[in-house]
């Protein structure tokens, strides 16, 4: 069966991922960020550090990167220092594509891009394909 001939597949936001790679341990930032985040990947990796982190707040990217925002604003001085050294430090943006509606739009503030700026955050945009999260009878994942 085609993707045409297939059931409508809304197009959907499906979560926001915050990963952060270090020369240093990253140990003090996790710790900081706390119970607020589901731990997907934390590992030393040659001579760095690696984390990949999720949260439980997946309704709406603006209110997604927002709470990610608060969180690292609080970080204290010593997981801030942490936290300045990543060398890479992105929030990846998740959607499953879908075939309605004609066109979706997903929109992030002025206001909270200035905070990812200034928290120096890239943002990352994932379209996962028709159907891998959506279809429950596909259990291969995206």
């Amino acid at each position: 069966m085609s993707v045409s001939d297939a059931m409508p597949v809304t197009t959907q936001y499906i979560t926001t991922d915050l990963e952060f790679d270090g020369p240093v341990s990253l140990a003090r930032v996790v710790a900081e960020l706390g119970d607020d985040v589901v731990i997907h990947l934390d590992e030393r990796d040659g001579d760095g550090h690696r984390v990949a982190l999720g949260i439980g707040v997946d309704d709406d990217p603006e209110r997604s990167v927002a709470c990610y925002c608060s969180l690292l604003e609080r970080l204290s001085p010593a997981a801030r220092h942490a936290w300045d050294q990543c060398v890479r430090r992105v929030l990846d943006i998740a959607f499953e594509g879908g075939t309605t509606p004609l066109r979706a739009a997903f929109a992030l503030s002025p206001a909270l891009l200035a905070r990812t700026v200034d928290l120096k955050l890239g943002i990352v945009i994932t379209i996962y394909r028709v159907g891998a999260y959506s279809d429950e009878d596909d259990d291969r994942g995206p």
